[in-house]
């Protein structure tokens, strides 16, 4: 049977101290039919001599150089380069199984699909969380793949009642994409100073498209969350209205379909816990944090999102929290948010 080849796209930007072990979980792969393609996106540490390093020994590995342009511009430089039947995107100081490749690429074969997604694990500097947001193994063909498109888009009823799961197939890493939905539908990244976050817009994109799909249990994505350089470490100013735009662009791609407009509604409504988690990094006094959440509350998708959320299905707590921020009752709301953010930066 036919080896088709994986494309891994590697973006990297000031990534030294963890560079070695994402490259190392790449070569060591048990399937071999890869190239491995890293975009060093300006660094100004010694992450291009270290990729220089590997290049040397390992030929599967190419390096491409280009001015500092952000993540969405890098995987975008990697895809354009790519010429594998099959991408996988895997953030450099992150790292894969040894037998990601393997195991996804026989899932592939075995079933014929255009995508296999699977679980990761949280690495903190003492512990490991594997996060369980994919139960079993599933198939979605042309019967189901509807439904799938719209976990991506958003929850809807019973989903509701996870919100620390709203991202966790929404993400480019932890799949193996078939290139040519991706390429044959000009399908790219938008820079995340336009939108705040890239993977989602671009998986609403892709997953319009795909036609088959498997969901494994498989734990083989490891995701750093230590690396003090991190985007996701920062508070980001601009956040609120590059979500506005982001939201705006799905209502776009989605149309008219109810049951895909309840489910980005709900995600908009959901939308808050980052944008008030992300002011709580500010360093801003309370009354400046209460100030830039009241005037996203009044954002012209937000009030109506929260208005038409079922609050029947959230925890105790998370209900609480969207009560308060529903009825806004916004003070309430900015002290369960502070809870929230120290109980997340105790780990």
């Amino acid at each position: 049977m036919k080896n088709p080849l994986i494309s891994i796209i590697v973006p990297v930007y000031n990534v030294s101290e963890f560079l070695s072990q994402c490259m190392d979980s790449l070569i060591r792969q048990s399937y071999q039919h890869i190239e491995i393609i890293a975009v060093n996106d300006g660094s100004t540490d010694n992450s291009l001599e270290i990729l220089n390093r590997y290049a040397q020994e390992f030929p599967q590995i190419k390096i491409i150089s280009q001015a500092n342009a952000g993540l969405s511009a890098a995987r975008n430089t990697g895809i354009a380069a790519s010429i594998g039947e099959y991408l996988c995107f895997v953030d450099s100081d992150d790292w894969i199984d040894i037998h990601t490749c393997l195991r996804t690429i026989e899932i592939i074969q075995q079933h014929n699909v255009d995508i296999v997604c699977w679980n990761y694990t949280k690495e903190y500097k003492h512990n490991s969380i594997p996060v369980q947001c994919i139960k079993a193994n599933k198939l979605y063909d042309e019967n189901n793949i509807k439904q799938l498109y719209r976990r991506i888009v958003g929850p809807i009823n019973e989903e509701l009642a996870f919100p620390q799961y709203l991202d966790s197939l929404s993400t480019a890493w932890g799949k193996l994409y078939k290139s040519q939905i991706i390429k044959d539908n000009n399908i790219f990244f938008v820079p995340t100073k336009e939108i705040g976050t890239e993977d989602l817009l671009f998986n609403v994109e892709v997953f319009k498209y795909i036609r088959r799909a498997y969901l494994i249990p498989d734990h083989l994505n490891h995701y750093r969350k230590y690396n003090s350089a991190s985007l996701t470490a920062t508070y980001k100013p601009h956040l609120a209205t590059q979500w506005t735009n982001l939201q705006n662009r799905m209502l776009a791609i989605i149309g008219h379909d109810e049951e895909l407009k309840q489910a980005c509604f709900n995600r908009i409504a959901m939308s808050i816990i980052g944008i008030g988690l992300n002011e709580c990094a500010s360093g801003s006094s309370l009354i400046k944090m209460k100030e830039r959440i009241h005037k996203y509350l009044n954002e012209k998708n937000i009030y109506p999102a929260l208005k038409q959320l079922d609050l029947r299905y959230f925890p105790f707590h998370w209900r609480l929290f969207f009560v308060s921020t529903k009825y806004q009752y916004e003070w309430i709301f900015l002290y369960l948010l502070i809870i929230i953010y120290k109980i997340i930066n105790r780990k």
